[in-house]
């Protein structure tokens, strides 16, 4: 059976920034609104952009980089679409911006989590600072680039970056270790921007500097470097946005996991596979998942596919295994997906998280190992990430709640669903609401096996 998910979330958003940047018209192909995109796009209008669906296209008018900001900026986005609008907005060191709300405890509670973002990623004068307003001017200097414990720009700051020195014709450099949610970096090399992107290592250095670096018993390492000059403008492309990941993946785990027949094929079209993204497809098969992309292309500036999925092999299980900081990166938006594979994982599966977001993911850490234990998996939670010692027979398992998490609840969707569970999960309408229809989509998955069956 073929599936078709939702577009990919994060990359919808940086497609509508594209178009306003854009001097004149953008076509996007077989276009379908993803989860929060319409609402941000709305927000590019007060910046001056134009669109109009017609049939399956979505044909959008930009303003290059004529677009105007609006003085009272929006505080009510998630971080990195915030800093985005913000980011637009830098442009001008001119022009007093505001952040309000209403004056009571929640307004005032607002306003000063934007300030704390806005004081994070930028350098303001602060004009005003009243209970439940602030204004400021941007400076023109800018923050040190700071890197994170794997030796990359976080991307947020990265796409900041990125996007201030292109609409202030500005010149930027910076080297990483390695490739991590680049999107935006190589949408903008798709989009004509002056933009150098390569990796680099031996090959830049002399046979001399080899040799002596050899020598002394130093390690030359690959680094990944990104050079941005002055573009004067940005001409009209065709794009296409890719199917999330995360969904991608939910439908690849149930498939492994689930009690299938071992001639289902499922076939998950037109996935987002960046590789700095999509990492978890990596780790799922180093655990023995029988999936493969069937239809790899690199098209408008990136990668994009589609998977087959079969079942495990009969007597086949997944194999427990180790997961660096470096591919967890890639891969956090499925690392409790990941998780429930690795109850099903013969031996012990370690995921490390990044330093930067350990403290974070601690309480998410705590609340998925309680559901997980409910099906008598071992699983420990320590100060870098998350251990489980899978079972070869899982047979039991319920009353799974996905709490304030969307990610955790469809990772518990899929657990469910693989034990064939008849109760919903707990605050499954907040997977719902960042994964819509995800839930029947996976349920379709079980329904074409029990047909099948029927009809042999």
């Amino acid at each position: 059976m073929d599936l078709f998910i939702n577009p990919d979330r994060e990359r919808s958003k940086l497609a509508f920034l594209m178009a306003l940047l854009v001097n004149g018209r953008t076509v996007f192909e077989d276009f379908a609104w993803a989860t929060g995109a319409e609402r941000f796009a709305t927000a590019l209008k007060e910046f001056g952009l134009e669109y109009e669906q017609q049939g399956h296209q979505l044909v959008l008018t930009g303003k290059g980089f004529q677009y105007s900001a609006p003085t009272l900026l929006s505080i009510d986005f998630p971080e990195y679409e915030s800093v985005l609008l913000w980011t637009l907005a830098s442009k001008s060191c001119d022009t007093v911006f505001t952040f309000a709300a209403e004056a009571d405890e929640a307004g005032i509670a607002s306003v000063n989590a934007a300030k704390d973002v806005l004081q994070k990623y930028f350098k303001v004068d602060v004009q005003g600072d009243e209970p439940a307003k602030f204004s400021f001017c941007f400076q023109i200097a800018e923050p040190a680039i700071r890197k994170d414990s794997l030796g990359n720009v976080p991307y947020i700051m990265r796409n900041r970056l990125l996007l201030r020195t292109l609409v202030r014709s500005e010149y930027l450099a910076f080297e990483e270790a390695s490739v991590v949610r680049d999107q935006l970096t190589r949408m903008l090399q798709y989009f004509g921007v002056a933009l150098k992107y390569e990796g680099r290592g031996m090959e830049q250095l002399s046979e001399f500097e080899r040799r002596l670096m050899m020598a002394q018993g130093k390690k030359i390492e690959r680094t990944q470097a990104t050079e941005l000059s002055e573009t004067k403008v940005i001409t009209a492309r065709e794009y296409y946005i890719p199917g999330d990941a995360t969904e991608a993946f939910a439908v690849a785990l149930l498939v492994t996991i689930g009690a299938l027949h071992k001639e289902t094929v499922v076939r998950v079209k037109n996935v987002d596979l960046n590789g700095g993204r999509a990492g978890a497809f990596g780790c799922l098969k180093r655990m023995g998942a029988n999936i493969e992309t069937v239809s790899r292309r690199e098209k408008f500036g990136d990668v994009y596919g589609d998977l087959e999925i079969r079942p495990l092999a009969a007597g086949k299980r997944l194999q427990g295994r180790r997961f660096s900081e470096e591919l967890v990166s890639t891969a956090l938006e499925e690392y409790a997906l990941l998780s429930v594979a690795a109850c099903f994982a013969s031996g012990e599966t370690i995921l490390r998280l990044p330093k930067e977001v350990r403290d974070s993911m601690r309480s998410v850490n705590e609340f998925l190992a309680e559901n997980l234990r409910k099906t008598g998996v071992e699983v420990g939670v320590y100060d870098d990430g998350i251990v489980i010692r899978g079972m070869e027979n899982i047979v039991n398992g319920s009353d799974f709640d996905g709490g304030e998490w969307p990610q955790v609840g469809l990772a518990l969707t899929v657990l469910s669903l693989a034990l064939q569970n008849e109760e919903p999960v707990k605050n499954c309408d907040l997977v719902e609401n960042i994964f819509p229809g995800i839930t029947d989509k996976l349920k379709s998955v079980l329904v074409q096996e029990n047909s099948e069956k029927e009809g042999a």
